[in-house]
């Protein structure tokens, strides 16, 4: 079976001779990005849903999912990593528990629609890689031209800012002005 299997891979690589420089390539930009750690454009999570202390299926870590990506949205972009936890180390999105990545992005699509909304689907990119036989979860966020507001689990609309490696949340007259220099409308 293996001598088969080895015939198959290598057919596959004379083939295709840039497909596992491409992996490679890609493995190493990860590895550079991890090792430079969390900023004001790049943030880590350990996983989507799963509270690894409990191991259960924890909304409140979905929400803190959703913010970072609005207060990526509502600043100047960045770049989310699941499966990486805070010391850089690469878990892998196995723990989120999902059936297949397909329900992994379908279970995000549906999350991004209700509490943040469709219309900034265009600003969001998302990915799955594979390193070390862990998955992880990449997704990129433009700047929005229009403020991003995310619904809380009390179904107040929040919203967040990116300062240094948080996600911060501001209200009232410190929001007015932030919308005022951030999100001026071309006239």
């Amino acid at each position: 079976h293996y001598r088969i299997l080895g015939k198959i891979v290598n057919k596959i690589t004379e083939k295709n001779p840039l497909l596992f420089q491409k992996q490679e390539k890609l493995k190493e930009e990860i590895f550079k990005t991890i090792k430079k750690g969390e900023n004001e454009k790049m943030e880590f999570k350990s996983t989507f849903r799963t509270n690894l202390h409990t191991n259960e299926i924890d909304r409140k870590i979905e929400y803190s999912v959703l913010k970072t990506l609005v207060a990526f949205m509502n600043s100047k972009g960045g770049t989310l990593l699941i499966g990486i936890n805070d010391s850089g180390e690469i878990i892998g999105i196995e723990k989120d528990k999902f059936e297949s990545k397909d329900n992994y992005a379908l279970h995000l699509t549906n999350i991004l629609k209700t509490k943040i909304g469709k219309k900034f689907f265009n600003l969001m990119n998302f990915r799955f890689n594979e390193i070390d036989n862990k998955t992880i979860l990449t997704i990129d966020c433009e700047k929005s031209n229009t403020p991003v507001f995310i619904r809380s689990p009390t179904n107040e609309e929040e919203f967040y800012i990116r300062i240094g490696p948080s996600s911060i949340q501001i209200k009232g007259s410190e929001l007015i002005d932030y919308i005022e220099k951030n999100f001026k409308k071309n006239k």
